[in-house]
């Protein structure tokens, strides 16, 4: 059959021969360098998908040492009240741990406006109409409204009045109250006889108190809320009475984000760790689309999973970012005093004994928790020291380093670890996409070698029939020359 704008193709009538066969045989010799290539291909793009692998790795130690190099991770506290009735803690924010009496002899109020029973049925309409001033705002109230358009009418002008209003089915009360507490907060309420007798409200002006406290038995302090701030913490002051406020350093949490910056640090050292040491098996390659068609899909995972294995080994990028972090990690803390804690090993946390741990960390929790007990601002100045050096010379980034917080220190390691793997496996979401990253480039010529040789392979193939097509003419024509022959010898 002809194929579209190629050569005619005859079908072995006169040679008995399978021509497509044929060529089929002798374009799979001539298609081992195409195979090469999509093998080479097919290596790349694992390789980039195992970098985004690493980066991940990376990324969670990242976010673990995120977690240990700011103050709030340190200067957790925990505040307790022992009479909840009289002062709850709303928020401590204190970093000192304290405790201090407070005593209650007022709280603040709302101005407060309650009318009494009112005996219209409040779910028929009022037939009273009239206006409602408060605190300078007019409420019209016409004819046919209930009880229940009124109280909203009233507090859709909340904003403006700085009061809301409510009615109570049980008690069928209105009531007016401010949204805020003290002697500031008002209510100047006026309206015409005829609502005063529907509603049951009088004019009236009231205020609100202040709240009235005291701390250790100091000078009496108003204020016009019930939240108060004391040494840090925040109260909501309830009740009359006294109650005491406990301030504690909380370091249980500590304790947890530092094992979980150590978890974190020894899953990267892991997953980096197999990437670079695991060898490759040679006997392995990437299946070409041929050699994927002759197999189930269980065996071309199979056989996948044993050929991407060893992908990175002994990559230099991924060796070195481990040997680069092992190094931050035991880098002695400098620019502190000369008995003060340098070193993640006087707290608890060294490197394992064991070369086959590849130098993930152990911890010993008791160390940890007895120094950070004893001797707390020595482990936060450990974790969180600055420096003032530029990196901008490699003597300034190697003292930076060491002046540095085991935080930061280990957060600017991976980072511009992740930025290296970055740039060389490209962001992009394609594994195949050809960007302008190392591997994209890479993957960019051997798309454009790919095409090359698809072009020229094609010719080859189109020559191949070409010369059978010329076979089956010439032996057609040779048939014929015989059958004649034969014919005009019989005769």
């Amino acid at each position: 059959m002809p194929g579209v704008g190629g050569p005619i193709r005859l079908s072995g009538l006169s040679s008995n021969m399978d021509i497509d066969k044929l060529v089929s045989d002798l374009m799979r010799a001539e298609r081992q360098p195409l195979d090469k290539l999509h093998r080479q291909k097919q290596s790349v793009v694992w390789q980039r998908e195992d970098y985004r692998s690493a980066n991940t790795a990376f990324l969670n130690f990242r976010l673990a040492a995120d977690e240990i190099r700011f103050e709030k991770t340190f200067n957790k506290t925990t505040a307790t009240s022992s009479d909840d009735k009289v002062a709850s803690i709303s928020i401590s924010n204190s970093s000192l741990s304290s405790s201090f009496q407070v005593k209650v002899d007022k709280v603040a109020t709302s101005a407060t406006v309650i009318g009494t029973a009112i005996t219209a049925d409040a779910a028929k309409p009022l037939n009273e109409t009239g206006t409602i001033r408060i605190n300078g705002v007019d409420i019209n109230v016409t004819a046919d409204e209930k009880i229940d358009s009124i109280v909203k009418n009233i507090n859709a002008q909340s904003s403006k009045t700085g009061v809301q209003a409510s009615f109570d089915t049980n008690s069928n009360r209105l009531m007016l109250m401010t949204k805020e507490t003290g002697t500031n907060s008002k209510i100047e309420l006026s309206l015409p006889s005829n609502l005063q007798n529907a509603l049951k409200l009088n004019p009236t002006t009231v205020s609100g108190t202040d709240s009235e406290y005291s701390v250790n038995q100091g000078p009496v302090i108003t204020s016009g809320s019930n939240s108060i701030n004391v040494n840090g913490v925040q109260l909501q002051l309830k009740n009359v009475g006294q109650t005491s406020i406990g301030v504690e350093s909380d370091t249980s949490g500590l304790v947890d984000k530092i094992k979980n910056f150590v978890n974190k640090y020894n899953e990267m050292v892991d997953k980096i760790s197999s990437s670079v040491t695991t060898k490759r098996n040679r006997d392995y390659k990437p299946l070409t689309d041929e050699e994927k068609a002759s197999m189930s899909e269980k065996q071309v995972e199979m056989w996948e999973n044993k050929a991407r294995q060893g992908i990175l080994f002994s990559d230099p990028m991924l060796r070195g970012a481990l040997q680069s972090l092992r190094s931050a990690m035991s880098t002695p803390l400098d620019g502190v005093g000369k008995d003060d804690l340098k070193m993640l090993s006087q707290i608890g946390i060294k490197a394992s004994s064991d070369y086959r741990n590849n130098g993930k960390l152990e911890i010993d929790e008791k160390k940890l928790t007895d120094a950070i007990n004893n001797r707390f601002d020595e482990v936060k100045q450990l974790f969180l020291k600055t420096s003032t050096t530029k990196p901008d010379t490699p003597e300034g980034i190697k003292q930076r380093r060491a002046e540095l917080g085991i935080g930061d220190r280990l957060y600017e390691e991976v980072d511009a670890i992740m930025k290296k793997v970055t740039k060389k496996m490209g962001s992009a979401t394609s594994l195949e996409s050809m960007d302008e990253s190392m591997i994209g480039k890479q993957l960019k010529v051997i798309n454009d070698q790919e095409k090359s040789w698809s072009r020229r392979l094609q010719d080859i193939e189109t020559r191949y029939y070409k010369k059978f097509t010329a076979m089956e003419k010439a032996m057609q024509k040779l048939n014929s020359q015989g059958s004649w022959l034969a014919q005009q010898l019989g005769q």
